[in-house]
C-alpha cells in the first residue's frame, strides 16, 4: 500500500469544510453560537489525484422506534456519516444512469459482457467525518501522547476556508509524525480496556433495539464536568470527579449503549467502563431505536462494500472507502482500526469480489465550523447550546441536489404532507428504490444483469 501524502489528510478536510461553506444552503445549518453538528463528506480520487466532494451530509440525530416507518419515506438514521453515504448512493445511481446509455461517465466503465460496470481504472472513494465516529471506534484511553498532539487550535471558519489550504500541510507533517511516535503507547494502554475478542456474530446486519436521538459527543466532555458545580451533577459526573481526585486512568466514552442480549458495559471506574469490540446502538436520551453505531456501520462497509444491495446488481465490484479521514477532535488510530476493522477479523467464507477491507485511518489538524467544541469556544451562553435539529444532504447528481430533514422528513413536512412525495428526502429508502426502479426500466431485458431479468 502506497504511503499517503503528508498533507492528505488536511487536504480532504479542506476540501470537506470548503464545500461546507461555498455550496450547502443556510437552511438547516446550525444558528451561530448556539447550535453544533457534525459533517460527512464522500470525495472521489480520480487516476490524475485530483480530489471532488461527490456527496455531504450533516446531522446528529436518530429517530425513535415507535417513529420508523416500514414505507420507507422517513431516514431513521441522521447521523452525518449514514446521511453522506447515502447521499452517495444517489449520486453512484447516476453515473451508472450515464454509463449504461453511451455518456460518459467519471466513475464506471461501459457494460460488459454480462452487463454489469466496473469502476474505472484509478478511481478511489475516500471518507471524511469531522467527529470520530460513534461507538467502538470512540472508546480509548484518555491523556495519551497521540491524543496531546491533536490541538493546533486551527479551526476552518467560513473566512479561513482558503487559509486551510494553504497552511494544513505543515500542521499535518508535525502531528502525524507524533501520533506514529507514540503508537505503541495508545495500544499498550487500549489493550488494558475490557474486551471481548470474541468477534460479533451479527455484524453484517441483525436488527436490536437502543437508546437514540443525539450523536455520541464522546464524553470527551467529561473533561467540562469538572467544570460544573456539585450540585448540578448528573449521573455520571460523579465517577469522573472520583477519576480526576484518584488520577485513575480513564477513557473517553461513547453514549452508545450495548446491544440487548450481548456483553454489557460493566460502568467500572477507570479503563473498566466500558465493554469493546461490542455491537452497539446510536446513542442519546429518549425512546429505543434499531439504528446500529457508526462504528459497527463503517466496519459493515469494510466487508460488504458501502454500494448496499440494490446497487450491487449492475456492479462487478463493491466499493469500499480507501481512506477514512476524521477532523480534530479525540482520536485513536488504533480505537479507531479496532472498530472498524479488527471486530471483522474473524468473517469468513465471503462470496467474490468481497473481502475484509482496511482502510486507512487518518486524522486531521483541521476542525470543522460548526463542531461542538469549536461552537462551544465562540458562544456567549455555552449552557444553552444544542445540536441543531435538522440535517442536510447533497450529492453531485442534476436535478434537487440538496434536501433539509428534521426528525426524518423533509423540512417544512405537515401532518397534511406527511406520506406524500413532498414529505420525502432524496435519500430515504422509497426515493432511492424508486431511483433504483428508473434505471432498471431504462434498459430493455437483455441489456440487464442476469439477477435482474
Amino acid at each position: 500500500m502506497d504511503r499517503l501524502p503528508d498533507n492528505f489528510a488536511d487536504r480532504i478536510a479542506s476540501l470537506s469544510c470548503e464545500h461546507y461553506v461555498r455550496r450547502l444552503p443556510k437552511k438547516g445549518k446550525p444558528v451561530e453560537g448556539r447550535e453544533w453538528t457534525l459533517m460527512a463528506t464522500v470525495l472521489k480520487q480520480d487516476e490524475d489525484g485530483s480530489l471532488d466532494v461527490v456527496a455531504m451530509g450533516t446531522g446528529s440525530k436518530c429517530i425513535g422506534r415507535s417513529k420508523m416507518r416500514l414505507e420507507g419515506d422517513v431516514l431513521h438514521d441522521s447521523h452525518a456519516e449514514i446521511i453522506a453515504r447515502r447521499a452517495f448512493l444517489r449520486y453512484l445511481y447516476h453515473q451508472l444512469q450515464m454509463a449504461y446509455h453511451g455518456q460518459h461517465s467519471a466513475v464506471f466503465t461501459t457494460p460488459g459482457a454480462d452487463c454489469r460496470c466496473g469502476l474505472k481504472p484509478g478511481v478511489k472513494f475516500h471518507l471524511f467525518t469531522s467527529h470520530t465516529p460513534c461507538g467502538d471506534a470512540s472508546i480509548f484511553p484518555k491523556g495519551s501522547k497521540s491524543e496531546e498532539t491533536i490541538d493546533h487550535g486551527f479551526v476552518v471558519r467560513p473566512e479561513r476556508v482558503s487559509q486551510a489550504s494553504q497552511n494544513s500541510p505543515q500542521l499535518g507533517t508535525q502531528k502525524r509524525k507524533a501520533e506514529n511516535a507514540c503508537d505503541q503507547e495508545q495500544q499498550k494502554a487500549s489493550k488494558k480496556l475490557t474486551t471481548n475478542k470474541e468477534y460479533p456474530h451479527c455484524l453484517l446486519g441483525e436488527k436490536v433495539g437502543s437508546t437514540s436521538d443525539s450523536h455520541d459527543k464522546n464524553v470527551d466532555e467529561g473533561i467540562k464536568f469538572e467544570e460544573r458545580t456539585e450540585n448540578k451533577v448528573k449521573e455520571g459526573d460523579t465517577l469522573c470527579e472520583k477519576v480526576k481526585k484518584t488520577s485513575e486512568p480513564d477513557v473517553h466514552r461513547t453514549g452508545a449503549k450495548c446491544v440487548p442480549g450481548g456483553l454489557q458495559d460493566p460502568l467500572q471506574g477507570g479503563l473498566d467502563y466500558h465493554q469493546v469490540w461490542v455491537l452497539r446502538t446510536k446513542p442519546g436520551r429518549g425512546e429505543r431505536t434499531l439504528s446500529l453505531s457508526c462504528s459497527d456501520k463503517l466496519a459493515r462497509w469494510n466487508i460488504l462494500g458501502c454500494q448496499g444491495a440494490l446497487l450491487s446488481h449492475f456492479m462487478t465490484e463493491p466499493v469500499y472507502f480507501s481512506t477514512i479521514v476524521v477532523g480534530r477532535c479525540p482520536y485513536s488510530s488504533y480505537a479507531m482500526y479496532r472498530g472498524i476493522v479488527d471486530r471483522c477479523a474473524g468473517i469468513q467464507d465471503l462470496p467474490p469480489a468481497y473481502k475484509l477491507h482496511q482502510p486507512r485511518c487518518v486524522q486531521s489538524c483541521l476542525q470543522f465550523c460548526h463542531h461542538r467544541e469549536a461552537v462551544l469556544e465562540q458562544s456567549s451562553t455555552p449552557d444553552k447550546l444544542m445540536p441543531a435539529p435538522a440535517a442536510i444532504m447533497w450529492a453531485a447528481f442534476p436535478g434537487r441536489c440538496t434536501d433539509v430533514s428534521v426528525n426524518g422528513y423533509r423540512q417544512g413536512t405537515t401532518r397534511k404532507t406527511m406520506g406524500s412525495p413532498q414529505a420525502r428526502v432524496f435519500t430515504c429508502r422509497k426515493e432511492l428504490f424508486e431511483t433504483f426502479k428508473q434505471l432498471l426500466n431504462s434498459l430493455s431485458v437483455e441489456r440487464r444483469p442476469a439477477s435482474l431479468r
